[in-house]
């Protein structure tokens, strides 16, 4: 049988000399040979946190704030956008553009837009849009994939 000294590699790694081979300190602290490692939650926080400031230096919470949240559903033939805007009357202020591959919001406080891409191509024609409880619902017919040639008229002289 194996001895009975418990050994475990992750607690008996030098860990002071696998910082400095990676130049910096580690996200997660070390484990102690206790096995009191503190609180995880603690850490992860404090390195997303920190992450995202290096990241992202100079953007504001609030340039993020005039954004609408949105879901994208793909069907067999459509594709379902639900936009959330709980406000009536901000909704109401809001023009809606399409192109074959995105949905574009014009009219968000501070002259802001908002773009939504989509996974599929669409036709722009056949969106039907609907506000109702505080979401935009558009509905939109995927573009056939079945028939990629289109006729075409010759004209002759």
């Amino acid at each position: 049988m194996s001895d009975s000294k418990n050994s475990n590699s992750f607690f008996d790694m030098n860990w002071k000399q696998f910082e400095q081979f990676f130049n910096g300190k580690l996200p997660f602290p070390a484990p102690s040979l206790s096995g009191d490692n503190g609180d995880p939650v603690t850490w992860v926080e404090g390195y997303i946190k920190d992450v995202l400031n290096r990241a992202l230096p100079n953007v504001e919470v609030q340039a993020l704030k005039h954004h609408f949240h949105s879901e994208i559903f793909d069907t067999h033939n459509n594709i379902i956008v639900k936009i959330h805007i709980p406000d009536k009357a901000q909704a109401r202020k809001i023009r809606l553009k399409l192109n074959p591959y995105q949905i574009r919001l014009e009219g968000i406080p501070d002259d802001k837009t908002q773009t939504i891409r989509l996974a599929s191509q669409i036709m722009p024609s056949s969106c039907k849009a609907v506000y109702k409880n505080g979401i935009l619902q558009l509905h939109m017919r995927k573009q056939p994939i079945d028939h990629p040639f289109t006729d075409i008229d010759i004209r002759f002289m």
